[in-house]
């Protein structure tokens, strides 16, 4: 989904900049589709390229100038950063870099490049610079204000436990030295009262140990407890005040995959991690020590840290990759899962049981080789790791005894030598293992980061309350979803509605109907021109106000899970049981809620499963008459409703919101014979307005449309 913009990423990277693939994501506005050339080309321009697209041979790659973005395999993209007659070198954002052969690529090559030569103007000041300092500013106060805030929320715990973690990793130096002891001072000069004296503070060590361990795992499951509850409620706090365009450039799979990234990083919190981070701190202690013992053997141990941090740390960055595209191979995965488990019906109704499980088994295929490629890749690192430690085991116990046969070593010396080796030899495996699990954890964290730093729908300037009997003023107002596309879906349009009014509103399926209504309805702000409620622009009124002001049916509507009467409620959660009713009986709902056993306690299921289309449409009217707006916006609200419903609700409408707004997107007559006020929208834009007589009396395009397309 998001290939072309990290295909630019790469490429500015290779550049110079730093890595903003989220930021070029958002800018490009990537949605479920995907992005196009077109998008990618203007970004680039942007950013000081020039950018030129071709279709073109597969030996003109000599000719232009790579690294270039290819179109590949379907709708894919991917960078070429080296040919050769026989061979082609891709990075591929879904893979990663890999090798090749020129029939291999042709086969999947449909010609066109995006060729990227910078200019003068590369990467100096322009209209996104700004916005990408604010953006790693963003990320630094991110760190600041949430990670921190968040460990600091709990540093009571958290203080206990590192102290407690901290005197657990010095008390087990006493080991060696105990041993050391007893094979120098008790055993060599047969001194049994010291052998006493040493067993006694061995025990009492080890029972402190015992007791320390004890209580910090019980402080750790307390910090884990606070710290997830104080972070993934910051977490969905945030998520749900997103704005709803995040929403639409993303599918289902992807926000389940976000919240499964929440739930490793529940791997942060346990004890070998905590020990693991000390231990860091640790092995330059135990290195000072095996010094003061031995410097040559010191130097020794010295080559064998940096041989064996330098192998993981080669390592790591194709580890991080690999868990990145398991992460993408998930989300895939999930997309197969949910399509099909969402339409179940179909799937039955076609008999195509065998076409998904294929497509899914074929998927999920992928998702396991993926897995196994980083498995083997872990497993690489560890026997080479382990094949270090083997040979640095070995050269220091060969050292080690032929300095105690030199004399130069003590026993009891040079067996606290290898013990405290071993120590931190351990120590060192730790922190190894703690950077397998922080790879694993950085592509968690960027998934919550991408998240955390997206703009919430509210902003500090909507502190204006709603004002009282608000008329609906648009201005020159144009729109379109992606403000990289050149397609506006509103063009110009200007609507004057006095409060009281009501309004209907038709046009052509695609005329932009229901995108007038989502703006109206502030789902999107990324409009131009003015909109205002009353003299107040929109965009000053307090959120929170103008939502309980307006009421909305959608053309879907959603229920969520749970009983009739908690649905009904999130209308106006203070309602009574009388208003319950009473709205629920100008929703023509109530006959059949009193046919159920549970009544209004009856359980609905996921998105109102167990009741019909038509009930579902009725509990979301219910729900609008019980929160009693100001301004009811009805999009195609009664298309699953009879005739004789349909007008018994929306006659109640009339009764109960008389002197208020409403405003109906509506294709059958009657519906709009008694609208004050008729909209008619044509291509983006208001062609027509008046009453019906008005309307066809004039001939126009609502003349037009009443004749051919309006359910008389």
């Amino acid at each position: 989904m998001e290939c072309g913009t990290t295909c630019l990423a790469i490429i500015f990277k290779y550049y110079g900049y730093s890595d903003i693939r989220n930021f070029l994501s958002d800018k490009a506005e990537v949605n479920q589709a995907g992005t196009d050339l077109f998008t990618l080309s203007t970004l680039a321009e942007d950013f000081g390229f020039e950018a030129s697209g071709y279709r073109m041979e597969y030996s003109s790659f000599t000719e232009v100038a790579l690294p270039c973005i290819a179109h590949y395999d379907g709708n894919h993209f991917v960078v070429i950063y080296k040919t050769s007659p026989t061979h082609v070198w891709v990075a591929d954002p879904a893979i990663g870099k890999y090798k090749l052969s020129r029939e291999e690529f042709e086969a999947k090559w449909n010609g066109i490049v995006l060729v990227l030569e910078p200019t003068a103007d590369l990467f100096k000041k322009n209209k996104h610079t700004e916005e990408v300092k604010r953006l790693k500013q963003a990320q630094k106060k991110l760190i600041k204000e949430f990670y921190v805030k968040t460990l600091l929320s709990s540093k009571k715990f958290l203080i206990r436990v590192v102290l407690a973690t901290l005197l657990l990793q010095s008390l087990g130096l006493a080991l060696p030295f105990f041993t050391q002891g007893i094979i120098d001072h008790v055993l060599a000069n047969d001194n049994f009262k010291l052998l006493y004296a040493i067993l006694i503070g061995m025990f009492l060590v080890f029972t402190t140990q015992i007791i320390l361990s004890y209580s910090r795992n019980i402080l750790l499951a307390q910090f884990k407890v606070v710290f997830e509850r104080s972070f993934f409620s910051a977490f969905f706090e945030h998520f749900i005040r997103l704005k709803q365009s995040y929403f639409d450039r993303h599918k289902r799979e992807d926000f389940i995959n976000r919240f499964q990234e929440n739930m490793k990083i529940r791997k942060a919190m346990n004890p070998g991690i905590l020990e693991a981070l000390i231990d860091t701190a640790f092995v330059l202690a135990y290195l000072c020590i095996l010094f003061v013992y031995n410097v040559y053997l010191g130097l020794v141990t010295l080559g064998f840290i940096v041989l064996y941090t330098t192998l993981a740390f080669v390592f790591f960055p194709r580890l991080k990759n690999l868990e990145s595209q398991i992460f993408s191979e998930n989300v895939k995965t999930m997309g197969q899962f949910l399509d099909t488990l969402l339409g179940m019906q179909s799937v039955r109704l076609l008999g195509i049981e065998k076409v998904k499980f294929w497509q899914w088994k074929n998927q999920y295929t992928k998702n396991l080789n993926k897995v196994l490629e980083t498995e083997n890749a872990y497993i690489k690192l560890s026997t080479l790791l382990s094949g270090v430690f083997f040979i640095s085991q070995a050269t220091i116990y060969w050292l080690g005894a032929y300095f105690t046969f030199a004399n130069q070593l003590s026993l009891g010396q040079y067996i606290a030598f290898i013990t405290i080796y071993t120590i931190l030899i351990n120590s060192l495996r730790n922190v190894t293992n703690l950077g397998f699990i922080f790879t694993e954890l950085t592509v968690s964290f960027n998934k919550v980061n991408d998240v955390l730093l997206q703009e919430a729908e509210t902003h500090e300037k909507a502190v204006k309350p709603m004002p009282a009997q608000p008329s609906i003023h648009f201005k020159d107002v144009f729109f379109k979803y992606k403000s990289q596309s050149d397609q506006w879906i509103l063009k110009g349009v200007n609507l004057d509605i006095p409060f009281g009014s009501q309004v209907g509103i038709v046009g052509r399926n695609g005329s932009g109907k229901s995108t007038l209504i989502k703006v109206l309805a502030r789902l999107y702000d990324h409009y131009t021109g003015n909109i205002t409620i009353g003299e107040t622009p929109i965009a000053h009124v307090s959120m929170l106000e103008f939502r309980k002001k307006v009421g909305i049916i959608p053309q879907d509507v959603f229920l969520f899970d749970g009983t009739i009467r908690e649905n009904i409620l999130y209308g106006n959660p203070k309602a009574t049981t009388e208003e319950i009713i009473e709205a629920a009986k100008m929703a023509d709902l109530h006959d059949f809620v009193k046919t159920q056993y549970l009544g209004y306690n009856l359980k609905i299921g996921e998105n109102g499963v167990k009741l019909s289309g038509g009930q579902q449409l009725k509990v979301a009217f219910a729900r609008l008459f019980v929160a009693n707006p100001d301004i009811i916006i009805l999009d195609e609200a009664s298309s699953a409703l009879d005739i004789a419903t349909e007008k018994k609700i929306m006659e109640n409408i009339q009764t109960k919101f008389a002197g208020k707004t409403v405003i109906s997107i509506a294709h059958r007559i009657h519906t709009l014979k008694s609208s004050d006020l008729i909209i008619v929208i044509d291509q983006g834009q208001v062609a027509e307005t008046g009453n019906h007589d008005q309307l066809m009396e004039s001939k126009g395009v609502y003349y037009d449309f009443t004749n051919t397309y309006l359910n008389f």
